[in-house]
């Protein structure tokens, strides 16, 4: 299925096993209670997608613009999987889960991640900025670069010792 198009199609209740979406264009289509599993998503075209209970399981997710989705209909999860390149700014991410994966050079702007869980989840080289993350579980995630001055983070979990890094933005030094 690589480098093809499935257009206006919805799939519900579907399981998708070592596919190959990478370069795919999805424009139109609807995914309900679906859950990818070893599956190639690079470059994947999601344009007017809609995504509702979409689960992610030890997958590759390279360069996909999530901000062309459909919002209305949007929630995902992703379980030990590599998110590399995406954009999800302004999206409404309440409550997605983002567990034991790699999330790197990911940007988060003006996103609703508030209740959101990124537990042993490596977030190298990610941007966070005017995000509301409180509530969020970032328990020993790591190499996050969050400012609390440009993002909510009231009552967001933290553990020592990557919470230090929560200080790099205030302009104070350590010894």
């Amino acid at each position: 299925m690589a480098g093809g198009s499935v257009h206006l199609r919805s799939f519900s209740d579907c399981r998708f096993v070592r596919c190959i979406f990478s370069g795919c264009d999805l424009t139109g289509s609807t995914f309900s209670d679906c859950t990818f599993e070893q599956c190639d998503l690079s470059g994947v075209k999601l344009v007017d997608c809609g995504l509702r209970q979409v689960r992610f399981v030890r997958s590759k997710l390279l360069g996909v613009d999530f901000t062309r989705c459909t919002i209305n209909f949007f929630a995902l999860s992703f379980d030990d999987c590599l998110v590399e390149s995406c954009n999800f700014s302004g999206l409404p991410m309440k409550g997605t889960k983002f567990l034991d994966s790699i999330v790197r050079e990911c940007v988060f702007g003006r996103t609703n991640l508030s209740k959101s869980s990124f537990e042993r989840t490596d977030l190298s080289d990610s941007v966070f900025h005017d995000a509301n993350l409180s509530e969020a579980d970032f328990s020993r995630a790591k190499n996050y670069a969050i400012c609390p001055t440009t993002n909510k983070v009231a009552k967001a979990k933290f553990s020592l010792p990557e919470a230090v890094s929560l200080l790099r933005g205030l302009d104070i030094e350590l010894e």
